[in-house]
């Protein structure tokens, strides 16, 4: 996958830093061959244990990091084994809508500067996704639970005092995204413990994060939007 999303990376057309997380030296070093001839800034790919899904190691890389910036892009492979056809064009879909072309990234980066409060902004739910999603969540009640539980937890963790959540969520379905960095600051400096990467496809505290996103956002005074293109 990694010829194109660095195709894709490349429609950039500001400076910018990258950091890319793998699970072992030898994706490393093969990972660091794609890159000689990117245009970027700076790069950097880091080894972590295979565990929290794109999430520990997202937020572990850039722990010491995110101070630096004023916006934040956060990208996976996002290869759903269970469903491979449809993670793949799950997948490209929420590329096209992030990095598709210069002019996608270059009204994102508008938009952020023209709205002081725009804080996030994420593609709109992919269409073949929504139902599955709602018809396996309110099946199992015992995982939707847990997620609530985990989000409270995270919320109370982060501002030393109760934020309930309600019982709609809207969030980034497939946890990719561009941000500002004040609006979800403090996801990195809270201490969390990640399960071993399993398979999990739901209920878990990896997915109580990508669920996450727009409390913080809006719990920082910002607000959020979302994009919308099939191509």
């Amino acid at each position: 996958m990694l010829p194109g999303i660095i195709n894709r990376i490349n429609n950039i057309p500001f400076n910018y830093d990258l950091y890319i997380s793998t699970v072992s030296q030898e994706k490393k070093e093969i990972i660091e061959t794609y890159l000689k001839d990117l245009d970027v800034n700076k790069y950097e790919v880091k080894t972590y244990e295979n565990k929290g899904t794109d999430v520990y190691p997202f937020i572990r890389q850039m722990r010491t990091k995110y101070k630096k910036y004023k916006y934040i892009c956060h990208l996976h492979t996002k290869k759903s084994m269970h469903k491979k056809l449809l993670g793949l064009n799950w997948s490209i879909y929420l590329y096209n809508n992030l990095i598709g072309d210069k002019n996608i990234i270059k009204d994102i980066l508008y938009d952020f500067e023209r709205y002081d409060k725009l804080g996030f902004i994420f593609p709109e739910a992919y269409y073949d996704i929504i139902k599955g999603i709602k018809i396996f969540e309110d099946s199992n009640l015992s995982l939707h639970d847990i997620k609530y539980n985990y989000i409270n937890y995270i919320l109370k963790r982060i501002f030393h005092k109760n934020k309930v959540v309600g019982d709609k969520l809207v969030f980034p379905l497939g946890n990719m995204f561009w941000a500002k960095t004040k609006a979800i600051y403090q996801i990195f400096n809270v201490r969390l413990k990640y399960p071993e990467e399993l398979g999990q496809t739901n209920g878990t505290i990896m997915h109580a994060i990508e669920r996450i996103w727009l409390y913080l956002v809006q719990l920082n005074g910002y607000h959020y939007k979302t994009t919308l293109k099939y191509y």
